[in-house]
C-alpha cells in the first residue's frame, strides 16, 4: 500500500490537538487499547504483539496502523499532524509512547521543548498506588504537576471531576492526549490546565490533592523542569505542600511525594513544614518509599544551597484535617 504524505511534517502537539481527524484517530486508538486489554507496564503482559510494539513507538506495517487508527483518512491526518511517522521502509510508528495499567493512561512524547521532558518513573507508580490506597472517591480531585497524565486519568475512576495541572506546555499536551484515550464518561470528567502548581484553582474545593513534586536541587537538575525542586530541592515541594493544603475541602486529603532532607546544622525542611502544618489542625503521615532515584547530590558541599546536607530519603506524605480541629 502506498501512502502519500508531506515529507516535511514534524511532530507538533499543537497540530495534533487541533486537528479533528487526528483526535478521532487517537480516540479510536484508545478503543483498540481497551479491547486488547493492553497494559504496558506489567512485565507479565508485555509481549511482542504488534499492538505492544506500536504503543511503545516501534514500527509496524501500514495495514496494522490503519486498523489501530480507524482507516485511511485517519492515518493520513496522523501523518500530516506528526502523530504518526513513516520510516524509509514504509513502516509506521507513533510519535508517543502509551502507558496503561490499573485504569491509568499516560502519554510520553518522543520530542518536547527544551527542558520540558515529560517524566514517568518509579515514583509515578508509587503515587498511583498511594492514590489507590487513600483516594477512595468523592466529588473533586486534582493532580498538581501531572506530567504524562497517568495518575489523573486513574482518578477519573473514582471522582466526579478531576483537574490535572502542569506548568509546561509539553506535559499539558501529553496529558491532553492521555485524556483523549479514555472512554466516556471518564474523558468528560477530566480537565487539563496549564498552571503553576495550584494557582488559579478555587481554595477548599478538592476532596483529594496529589502531587509527585520536583525535588532535585537546581544545580543538578540539568535544566529539566520536572526535576528542579529549587536551590536545595525542597523550595518547590514546599509550595506544592502549602498550596495543596489550601485546596482541600474540610474532609480532604493530600498525598505528596518529595525528598526528606537533613542538614548537619539540624535543619530538616520537610519535618519543619509538617510541624507547622500540625499546629493548624492537620494530621500528617510520612513513609519512606521504595524509590531508587539518585540522591548522589548528598554531600555536595561545593554548592552553597546543599552545604551541610548529610542525608535524604524519598518519602510520601499524607495530610488530612484532624477530627478534633
Amino acid at each position: 500500500m502506498s501512502l502519500a504524505m508531506d515529507s516535511s511534517a514534524t511532530s507538533s502537539f499543537s497540530r495534533v490537538l487541533t486537528d479533528p481527524l487526528t483526535l478521532q484517530a487517537v480516540e479510536h486508538l484508545g478503543v483498540m487499547m481497551r479491547q486488547t486489554g493492553f497494559e504496558s507496564v506489567s512485565p507479565d503482559l508485555i509481549t511482542e504483539s504488534a499492538f505492544a510494539r506500536f504503543a511503545s513507538r516501534q514500527p509496524v506495517n501500514p495495514d496494522f496502523a490503519l486498523e489501530m487508527l480507524g482507516g485511511l483518512d485517519a492515518l493520513r491526518a496522523c501523518l500530516a499532524s506528526g502523530f504518526v511517522r513513516a520510516d524509509n521502509n514504509g513502516n509506521l510508528r507513533l510519535a508517543v509512547s502509551l502507558l496503561a495499567t490499573a485504569e491509568a493512561v499516560g502519554v510520553i512524547p518522543d520530542s518536547y521543548a527544551a527542558g520540558e521532558r515529560v517524566y514517568v518513573g518509579p515514583d509515578t507508580w508509587i503515587l498511583l498506588e498511594r492514590a489507590w490506597r487513600f483516594g477512595l472517591g468523592g466529588h473533586r480531585a486534582v493532580e498538581l504537576g501531572t506530567g504524562s497524565g497517568a495518575v489523573a486519568t486513574f482518578l477519573t475512576t473514582r471522582y466526579e471531576h478531576v483537574v490535572a495541572t502542569d506548568i509546561t506546555s509539553s506535559s499539558v499536551a501529553a496529558a491532553s492526549l492521555a485524556r483523549r484515550l479514555l472512554d466516556e464518561p471518564r474523558r468528560s470528567r477530566l480537565s487539563i490546565l496549564q498552571a503553576d502548581v495550584g494557582r488559579g484553582l478555587q481554595p477548599q474545593s478538592f476532596d483529594l490533592v496529589v502531587a509527585n513534586t520536583p525535588w532535585i536541587p537546581t544545580s543538578v537538575a540539568a535544566d529539566q523542569v520536572f526535576a528542579d525542586g529549587g536551590p536545595s530541592g525542597f523550595e518547590l515541594p514546599l509550595r506544592f505542600l502549602t498550596e495543596g493544603i489550601d485546596l482541600l475541602t474540610e474532609d480532604g486529603i493530600l498525598i505528596l511525594l518529595c525528598a526528606d532532607l537533613r542538614f548537619a546544622d539540624g535543619r530538616a525542611p520537610l519535618a519543619d513544614a509538617l510541624r507547622a502544618i500540625r499546629t493548624k489542625g492537620f494530621s500528617t503521615e510520612i513513609e519512606e518509599t521504595p524509590n531508587t532515584n539518585d540522591l548522589s547530590f548528598i554531600g555536595c558541599n561545593e554548592v552553597s544551597s546543599l552545604n551541610g546536607l548529610i542525608s535524604g530519603h524519598h518519602v510520601s506524605v499524607v495530610v488530612y484535617r484532624r477530627s478534633d480541629a
